[in-house]
């Protein structure tokens, strides 16, 4: 069931490939600074200036959703922060392509070895937030969460797969740019996505179909929740709204 989850992955994954406004997918922000009204936002390679009520971290990366209405304002909603730990992934000194994975993942002692060189690049960190997230990886793993980095060309997503009993596999990833995507399996019996954005969620429902073994799943739901977090997190997260 594992190789599932890495399907649903890869197909989630095709999606992220948006750079344009007025697309419906959600796209990554940074705060740059405050200004008298507001904030300086950066959108891909433009800088903008947005209002909030809220109270926005300088340096802080969102998701949102990037609008432009009929006047040719930018119109961001949906602001949801990226989880902190996405940060630090990118300096992992343990990271797998998928097809990799997938023959690791056939080896009956993969959780034994994964544990073995968890310890190892610990020992062999090549930074602090290397030697943070190696750490609390082996943390995760104690409480039987696979913690993996996977990397895919220049982008990286944060992978979190916890096995349950009776068949039932608990997963949660974080995406550039779609933000987090949790699940769980059960067996054949049912499939259940849950996703931050109104339009991952339609997107992922229109493409279901391109999953392995697809029919032999007696159900399938795939659901909006904003709040879903991963299954191992060392920070807090915060969900805001912006204006312009």
């Amino acid at each position: 069931m594992i190789s599932k989850i890495l399907n649903i992955t890869q197909i989630a994954k095709n999606l992220e490939h948006q750079t344009r406004y007025n697309n419906t997918l959600p796209l990554l922000l940074q705060i740059i600074d405050k200004t008298k009204t507001g904030y300086l936002l950066k959108l891909g390679n433009n800088i903008i200036e947005a209002k909030s009520a809220n109270l926005l971290q300088i340096g802080g990366k969102y998701w949102a959703i990037i609008n432009e209405n009929k006047n040719g304002e930018i119109i961001i909603s949906n602001l949801i922060n990226r989880p902190k730990i996405f940060e630090i992934i990118k300096d992992s000194s343990l990271k797998f392509e998928i097809n990799e994975l997938k023959e690791m993942l056939k080896d009956s002692r993969f959780i034994q070895n994964f544990s073995e060189n968890l310890e190892q690049k610990i020992i062999n960190a090549s930074s602090k937030d290397d030697f943070l997230f190696l750490t609390n990886s082996l943390v995760a793993l104690n409480r039987k969460i696979i913690n993996l980095v996977i990397k895919d060309k220049n982008k990286e997503m944060l992978l979190q797969i916890k096995k349950q009993k009776k068949d039932k596999i608990e997963f949660s990833a974080i995406l550039n740019n779609l933000g987090i995507i949790n699940g769980s399996i059960y067996g054949y019996q049912a499939l259940i996505i849950k996703v931050q954005f109104h339009y991952v969620k339609k997107i992922l429902e229109s493409n279901i179909n391109k999953l392995e073994d697809f029919e032999k799943f007696e159900e399938i739901h795939i659901m909006q929740d904003e709040h879903i977090d991963i299954l191992f997190n060392l920070y807090s997260d915060n969900i805001l709204d912006l204006e312009i």
